[in-house]
C-alpha cells in the first residue's frame, strides 16, 4: 500500500461521498416525510445538499399543511364562515409552498441548469415515447391519397 501524505489524510473526511438521497429528519411528521421521500426520489441524486435541507423541510411541511387544509375544506360546507377563513389560509400556504419549490428548483422550468434536467429520467412516472403502444388504428398519411 502506498504511503499517503499528511495533507491527503487531512482532506479525506472532506472527500467522503455525500448522501445520494437523504432520509427525512426523525422529528418530521409522517405526511411531510412521505412528501420528502417523493420529492427526493424524483430528483437526481445529490440534488439536495446540506445547505438546502432546511428549506426542503419547510417545503414538505407546507405541502402537508396544504393537504390537511384541503381535506378540511372538503369536509366543510361552502356557505360556512369558516370555509372562507380556511380557504384564505390554504391559498397563503400554497403560495408559500410554491415559493419554496422555486427556491429549491423543483419546478420543471427552474431545475434546468443548462439542457440537463434536474429530474431523474430513470424515475419518471410517464411512459417513454418509444414504449407507447401503437395507435389502435393506423393513421392515414397526407401523401397516401
Amino acid at each position: 500500500m502506498p504511503r499517503r501524505s499528511a495533507s491527503d489524510i487531512a482532506l479525506s473526511p472532506l472527500l467522503l461521498p455525500a448522501d445520494d438521497r437523504p432520509e427525512p429528519p426523525a422529528n418530521m411528521g409522517e405526511a411531510a416525510a412521505a412528501i420528502w421521500r417523493s420529492v427526493v426520489g424524483a430528483m437526481r441524486s445529490r440534488w439536495f445538499t446540506g445547505e438546502n435541507r432546511d428549506l426542503l423541510v419547510r417545503y414538505c411541511n407546507a405541502q402537508a399543511e396544504c393537504a390537511r387544509l384541503e381535506s378540511e375544506l372538503t369536509r366543510l360546507g361552502v356557505g360556512l364562515p369558516a370555509y372562507d377563513r380556511i380557504s384564505q389560509r390554504l391559498n397563503a400556504t400554497a403560495t408559500l409552498a410554491l415559493s419554496y419549490a422555486r427556491a429549491l428548483r423543483l419546478t420543471p422550468r427552474a431545475n434546468k441548469e443548462s439542457k440537463i434536467d434536474g429530474r431523474d429520467a430513470r424515475r419518471s412516472n410517464y411512459p417513454r415515447p418509444w414504449e407507447d403502444p401503437p395507435p389502435a388504428r393506423p393513421q392515414k398519411k397526407p401523401w397516401d391519397d
